[in-house]
C-alpha cells in the first residue's frame, strides 16, 4: 500500500506544474483528499523540487492540517452540544489537534494529584477565608503558577496540559485550573468572566471573594472587584461578575487562542478558533 501511494504521490508531483489549470486544479484536489496519510510522503517528495512546486507543497501540507483541525473542533462541538460534557476533557479536545501526543489521563492525574497536595494544606482549616489564603499560597508559592505577562499572547498559555507543565499563563487558564482542583474538593468556588479579565469567585458565607490569579491572588471583596473592573476603563454593569458556565469559558478559551494565533502571525488557525468560539457562543443562548 506504500509503495502504491509513494507512486501516487510521484504522479501527482510531475503535473503539479502542468500549464491546464483545470490538471492543475485536479492534482491539488486529490492531493487535499488524501488528507494526513499523504503529509509525509509530501515532506520527503517537496525536498528536492523546484522552490514554486515547493511552497505548492508546503500550501497543501497546511490545508491538509487545517482540514483536521476544522473537522476535529466540530467533533468538539457535537461533544460540547449535549450539555453533559467535562470541561476538562474539552480542553483537552482543544488541544489535541496541535499536540497529538497529548495524554488526557496524564492531565487528569495532574490535577488529582494537585488536589491530594492541597486537600492536605486545608484539611483541618476551618476559617473559610483562611482557605482561601491557603489556596492561594498553594498554587502560587508553592506549585509556582504565575502569569505570563512576558510572553502573554503565546497559544500555550491557553492550553491546560502546557499551563501545567509550564506553571505559566493567562487570567483563564490559571483560573480555570484553579477551578478544576476546587471542584475535585468540593470548594464553593466559581470562574467569573470579567471583562478582559478572568477572576476566580468564591462563595463564603454568603460574601463574595473575588481571586486575582494572573495577578499573584490577589484578593478583592465585591467592591474591590467592581472597582477593579471600573479601573480597566468598564462602566461597571451586574453581570461583568456573574458566574461563568463552562461552555463560557471553553469560548472564552478558544477567544484567546485565535487572538494568540494571530499575533503569531497564522491567521487560518486563528480564523478556525474564533469560529468554534463563536459557535460556542451559541450553544451558550441557546
Amino acid at each position: 500500500m506504500t509503495e502504491e501511494l509513494e507512486s501516487k504521490v510521484r504522479a501527482l508531483m510531475k503535473l503539479l506544474d502542468d500549464d491546464d489549470p483545470q490538471v492543475s486544479a485536479a492534482v491539488e484536489r486529490e492531493i487535499i483528499n488524501s488528507g494526513e496519510k499523504i503529509v509525509r510522503l509530501l515532506e520527503k517528495e517537496k525536498t528536492n523540487l523546484e522552490p514554486n512546486i515547493k511552497k505548492k507543497i508546503e500550501s497543501f501540507i497546511s490545508r491538509i492540517y487545517l482540514d483536521k483541525l476544522q473537522r476535529d473542533y466540530d467533533s468538539l462541538l457535537d461533544f460540547v452540544s449535549h450539555r453533559d460534557f467535562s470541561l476538562e476533557r474539552a480542553l483537552f479536545l482543544i488541544a489535541k489537534p496541535l499536540y497529538p501526543e497529548v495524554d488526557f489521563n496524564a492531565i487528569e492525574s495532574q490535577l488529582n494529584e494537585l488536589a491530594n497536595e492541597l486537600r492536605k494544606r486545608i484539611a483541618a482549616v476551618e476559617d473559610p477565608y483562611e482557605i482561601v489564603h491557603l489556596v492561594n499560597e498553594f498554587f502560587l508559592n508553592e506549585m509556582g503558577f504565575a502569569g505570563n505577562a512576558k510572553d502573554y499572547y503565546n497559544p500555550d498559555n491557553s492550553i491546560l496540559h502546557r499551563v501545567l507543565e509550564t506553571r505559566r499563563g493567562i487570567p483563564i487558564s490559571l483560573g480555570v485550573i484553579y477551578l478544576l482542583v476546587g471542584r475535585r474538593l468540593n470548594l464553593p468556588v466559581f470562574g467569573v468572566g470579567a471583562p478582559a479579565h478572568f477572576l476566580v469567585k468564591f462563595v463564603l458565607e454568603g460574601k463574595e471573594i473575588f481571586v486575582d490569579v494572573f495577578n499573584g491572588g490577589r484578593v478583592m471583596s465585591r467592591k474591590d472587584a467592581e472597582e477593579f473592573i471600573s479601573d480597566m476603563g468598564f462602566s461597571f454593569e451586574p453581570r461583568f461578575l456573574k458566574d461563568s458556565s463552562d461552555i463560557e469559558m471553553l469560548a472564552r478559551t478558544c477567544r484567546n487562542m485565535a487572538r494568540a494565533f494571530a499575533a503569531a502571525d497564522e491567521q487560518p488557525r486563528a480564523n478556525v478558533l474564533m469560529e468554534l468560539s463563536i459557535e460556542l457562543e451559541r450553544l451558550v443562548a441557546l
